[in-house]
């Protein structure tokens, strides 16, 4: 089987991942411009099958499935791009809004948001690369691709399906493969003990016996890290960028390659777009107004994120986890429904006061007409007047 991923050919990935920029930079800025690379997927240690060659086949299955899906509640109306007509099921997968053929993105909503069974809160991001990625979901709720790949199957905005369905059609379809990699399946087929559909919250769900409930969460979790071991394939080493640090010269043009030289100099943005990801992996205000009629009116985003990704049961130190440890989860703020409200409030109002950080963004893209750039010192010590407060909440929710 074939994967939709976006691979160089081994020899020019092995260039890539020496990554030697060529030589009209200096010693130190290709020191700076490597570590950009996109070098071999990061280990992830709560899923041991995630570099597992049969569960990456059976989740590129399972990612392109549309039977993994409820009824839409939102049809379509020739326009926005829906699935299907209003109530019919079996039309969403994870590749409506995630699709490898197209930057593994949602290009197929005609909306402000992404639209799954109906619309949801924000747009769907890319799959390409998200291996990178140490949270997932924009307010990282989630720590794990395969934690990741669950929410979206019980949104009932998204697939609008539940866990009980996704064991009943895995026994049903796809039983061989899956025992292939995971071993003996329990036997769902009494729907008085394993009802049709269900989840945590329905009656049907919660009046089960909890072995039961373990046996299906245990399924659903390698469901999503069936997922996960696909998803880790899509990876994306061909952009121009890339070519260039691999060794192609003419992959980019020389203005810019001016700008990839002010990028770790003077302009200093590779104090916040760092690494294979151009990112620090942490959140931010962005300022970006809640404008469009399918946007909700308000997005708390990472506030929101911080309790769920504690709460979520699939977590890298949950039951379900193959870790033995899980060190993203010690630096996120715990200790009582009290101590987290409080921490989030200063966020929030750090957040409301984060103008000076984006400003100091602004003058980067507008240099040409705000003069010198100030220098990295003096930029590090006005944000820090001004924004203190802002960097270490940002810390302590990273």
């Amino acid at each position: 089987m074939a994967w939709l991923d976006f691979r160089l050919p081994l020899v020019a990935v092995a260039v890539c991942c020496a990554c030697s920029p060529p030589a009209d930079f200096t010693e130190a800025e290709r020191a700076l411009l490597a570590a950009y690379a996109i070098g071999a997927v990061p280990a992830n240690p709560a899923n041991r099958f995630a570099d597992d060659a049969g569960a990456a086949a059976i989740g590129q299955q399972f990612f392109f499935d549309t039977r993994f899906s409820g009824p839409l509640a939102v049809g379509s109306d020739g326009a926005n791009g829906a699935t299907g007509p209003r109530g019919a099921s079996g039309t969403v997968a994870c590749a409506s809004c995630h699709d490898p053929a197209r930057g593994g993105a949602d290009v197929r909503s005609r909306g402000n948001t992404s639209l799954g069974s109906a619309w949801t809160g924000r747009n769907a991001p890319s799959v390409l690369n998200a291996a990178w990625s140490p949270w997932q979901f924009w307010d990282g709720r989630r720590d794990s691709l395969w934690a990741q790949a669950l929410g979206p199957v019980e949104s009932a905005g998204e697939h609008n399906f539940s866990r009980l369905e996704v064991a009943h059609l895995i026994q049903q379809i796809y039983r061989p493969q899956y025992e292939e990699v995971f071993g003996a399946m329990p036997d769902f087929s009494d729907t008085i003990r394993f009802p049709v559909r269900g989840k945590p919250g329905d009656a049907a769900w919660d009046q089960m016996a909890p072995g039961d409930q373990d046996a299906v969460n245990r399924l659903y979790a390698n469901f999503g890290k069936a997922i996960e071991a696909y998803e880790r394939k899509l990876v994306d080493r061909d952009s121009p960028f890339d070519r260039y640090l691999a060794g192609d010269t003419a992959a980019l043009p020389p203005a810019a390659v001016r700008g990839a030289r002010l990028f770790v100099g003077r302009a200093s943005c590779n104090e916040c777009h760092f690494g294979p990801t151009f990112s620090d992996g942490r959140f931010h205000n962005t300022g970006v107004p809640q404008v469009g009629p399918t946007v909700p009116a308000d997005d708390a985003g990472r506030m929101n994120g911080v309790p769920q990704v504690l709460a979520d049961p699939f977590n890298a130190a949950g039951a379900y986890s193959d870790a033995s440890a899980a060190p993203e989860l010690q630096g996120v703020p715990s200790g009582g429904a009290r101590g987290d409200a409080r921490r989030l409030q200063d966020v929030a109002a750090a957040w409301r006061g984060a103008h000076g950080a984006l400003h100091a963004h602004r003058r980067i893209r507008h240099a040409a007409r705000r003069g010198p750039l100030l220098s990295r010192r003096r930029r590090r010590g006005r944000i820090r007047r001004r924004e203190g407060h802002l960097h270490a909440a940002a810390r302590a929710l990273r």
